[in-house]
């Protein structure tokens, strides 16, 4: 059985793409360590993430994008000072069609550490808020509800509608997103909605499947 092998570090590259077109961040990279997990936040950056959280909440698309990309690069940061090893993952593809995708495994006990667990619950929250208008980032809320799956039950559901939505979207109804590869986003929403599969009962799955349908339906088209 031939097997092929995508690696990619996802989140440091999305943060850098947001920043690089962002006008309002010229001055504000949200790639630099030192800046995002300083204590105190330095004065211009943190009326920065104050502006964008409440954009965002207001439904500010681009506001969205920017601090989901602040959080999981926040997290990113963290991971790869506590743990050494930096973000990525890998996924792996078979000729059967199967594929499965594998990642840093993260944080050991990360509640113990209270920025860590912050920026992992701040990663969560925002992915799946800008995952109303991207697929990319209900596909990334979901692998980090599923890489910590031990600290976050709760959310174990809303993460598998969200990358039921991808699925649908990207793969089943094949729309386009960008310039998203839409090869390595459905090999990456398979894996990981076979493995959310498993913990969500199937009488839940059923309603989040329908909910997740409706969204890739009423999805516009870009």
């Amino acid at each position: 059985m031939k097997h092929s092998s995508t690696i990619s570090r996802t989140i440091f590259l999305l943060g850098l793409a947001l920043t690089c077109a962002s006008s309002q961040a010229a001055k504000i990279s949200l790639d630099d360590c030192d800046l995002i997990t300083a204590k105190p936040l330095r004065a211009d950056f943190k009326d920065w993430l104050a502006k964008n959280r409440k954009l965002a909440a207001e439904g500010n698309v681009e506001a969205q994008t920017y601090v989901a990309a602040e959080a999981n690069n926040r997290l990113a940061c963290l991971e790869e000072k506590i743990t050494e090893k930096s973000g990525w993952s890998m996924t792996m593809s078979s000729a059967d069609g199967t594929s499965e995708t594998t990642f840093n495994p993260g944080i050991p006990n990360i509640k113990k550490n209270a920025d860590a667990y912050a920026a992992l619950k701040d990663a969560v929250k925002y992915t799946h808020q800008a995952g109303a208008n991207d697929p990319a980032y209900r596909s990334m809320s979901a692998q980090l509800v599923l890489r910590y799956q031990t600290v976050l039950p709760e959310a174990l559901e809303t993460a598998y509608e969200d990358v039921a939505g991808a699925h649908q979207l990207e793969c089943v109804l094949k729309r386009k997103f960008g310039k998203r590869d839409a090869q390595y986003a459905c090999m990456s929403n398979r894996s990981t909605l076979a493995q959310l599969t498993t913990k969500v009962p199937a009488e839940r799955r059923t309603v989040l499947d329908q909910k997740a349908q409706q969204w890739a339906a009423d999805f516009p088209v870009k």
